[in-house]
């Protein structure tokens, strides 16, 4: 099995992608390094081999990064493959329907995943993200 990563030069900086046949995997922001991507995805994905170039999902990131930074998109909706425990995918999920410009608090998701008394381990999982810009 072949996770494939590649980078994209953006406004923000260097972004990094990574995807496997089932989608992205990982997109991290300039201020992380190659060798995070590569120290992540042995971590999580045990017996995939890392390998430098495109797959379809990461030519379809690029593109829509692209756009959206050119400000022709405002939605990016790339397949997602989330890794993840069962709770962090759903606060990642959850996170997917929060509509263009609005914006949730940990609460609102909390409650949303059914874990009412949760704020701050729907922090926590936001801050595992690994698809940062496409689960915001």
């Amino acid at each position: 099995m072949i996770c494939y990563y590649d980078t994209l030069e953006s406004p923000i900086g260097t972004i990094y992608l990574a995807a496997t046949e089932e989608g992205l995997v990982y997109c991290s922001t300039p201020k992380e390094a190659e060798e995070r991507l590569l120290d992540w995805v042995a971590k999580h994905l045990p017996g995939y081999v890392c390998q430098r170039g495109a797959n379809p999902f990461i030519v379809e990131a690029k593109e829509q990064l692209m756009d959206y930074f050119a400000g022709r998109r405002s939605e990016l909706n790339v397949p997602l493959k989330l890794i993840g425990t069962p709770f962090q995918q759903r606060v990642w999920q959850a996170l997917t329907t929060i509509p263009y410009g609005q914006t949730s608090t940990y609460g609102e998701i909390a409650r949303q995943v059914g874990c009412p008394q949760g704020p701050r381990a729907v922090g926590q999982a936001n801050n595992r993200n690994p698809i940062a810009l496409f689960v915001p």
